[in-house]
């Protein structure tokens, strides 16, 4: 490998336990800086850092804690450190990093001056453990080329990071696009590389843990009318959870034929896994097609909690899904 002196990375995460051994151990390379940000975990995580000489960064549960917090955390930590870093990789404790990808983000990002982020594709990890799984598989693929934004596990440029402040802390969920977001607004390009960046471990089993994540989700699509986003995608969940199903209900109530109205929703989901371009089975197409219809449901939950907590005027608490 090339001397990567020159980057650094964050990882952060809480009671990932056995994960977090996993992904430090796949992050600490030589002459490449490592801090990991932990949010009060219980599992002996800060423990294991410390025993692998990395820089940790201890967040307490006595305020909010999110990834953004962590994450800009980390960041302050590895700069007082090591302030000649040009090259930040942020990273997930549930993730693995593949082996080539540090080098390959440097060469691609130190090449292009507008350049600001790169990605590359994220795979589950144990894809076949539950349909949960294969839907956090379905659900990181991105189309390699000039993206929007790129996630959580990402490779950014030192300088980019600082003239835009980081992650925006007030946000629990979509803190990657709406930082993205403005760094576009300044003529900067975001990329998705076509090469393995690593794996993720969601270890999602249950209904439950899906349910969970999703609300968070759409927690995530409201609160980014802070920064006029995803308004689209807002309309689309109260159009298939509260107007469709109202017309229904009122429709055959009238004529109790019109009930067969409710055949939009199978419909949709065909459209859907027909014109989707993931590179799956037309199998895996369909179950991707119907999660994503029923996955309105959650999301209007989490619009909802998004409201609430926006009239409170308190900070919200951060949505998990994992035990």
């Amino acid at each position: 490998m090339k001397n990567i002196g020159i980057l650094g990375v964050v990882v952060i995460g809480r009671n990932e336990g056995e994960r977090l051994k996993l992904c430090l151990q796949s992050v600490i390379k030589p002459k490449c800086k490592v801090v990991y940000v932990d949010s009060d975990s219980k599992d002996g995580s800060v423990e294991y850092a410390d025993s692998l000489g990395v820089s940790v960064v201890k967040l307490n549960d006595d305020k909010p804690i999110n990834a953004a917090i962590a994450r800009n955390a980390g960041f302050k930590q590895i700069m007082n450190e090591e302030p000649e870093l040009e090259l930040i990789h942020f990273i997930d404790a549930d993730c693995e990093l593949n082996t080539d990808w540090l080098e390959y983000a440097l060469t691609v990002l130190t090449d292009d001056d507008k350049l600001s982020a790169v990605c590359g594709r994220l795979r589950e990890k144990n894809v076949k453990q539950s349909i949960y799984t294969q839907l956090c598989d379905m659900s990181w693929y991105i189309e390699p080329g000039m993206i929007d934004s790129c996630g959580g596990i990402a490779t950014i440029k030192v300088d980019i990071f600082k003239q835009f402040n980081g992650f925006n802390e007030t946000l629990i969920a979509g803190e990657e696009p709406e930082f993205y977001s403005r760094v576009r607004e300044k003529g900067y390009t975001v990329r998705c590389l076509d090469i393995a960046m690593g794996t993720h471990d969601c270890a999602m089993v249950s209904f439950k843990q899906w349910w969970m994540r999703t609300v968070k989700t759409g927690f995530g699509f409201a609160n980014g009318s802070q920064w006029g986003a995803w308004s689209k995608r807002q309309h689309s969940i109260l159009l298939w959870v509260l107007l469709i199903p109202i017309t229904i209900l009122c429709g055959s109530i009238i004529e109790s034929w019109l009930l067969t109205s409710a055949l939009i929703y199978p419909i949709q989901i065909l459209k859907i896994a027909i014109k989707s371009t993931i590179p799956y089975s037309f199998k895996g197409k369909l179950l991707d097609a119907s999660f994503c219809v029923f996955s309105k449901f959650p999301q209007f939950v989490g619009m909802v909690k998004y409201q609430v907590s926006r009239l409170s005027k308190e900070q919200s608490k951060n949505i998990e899904y994992k035990a």
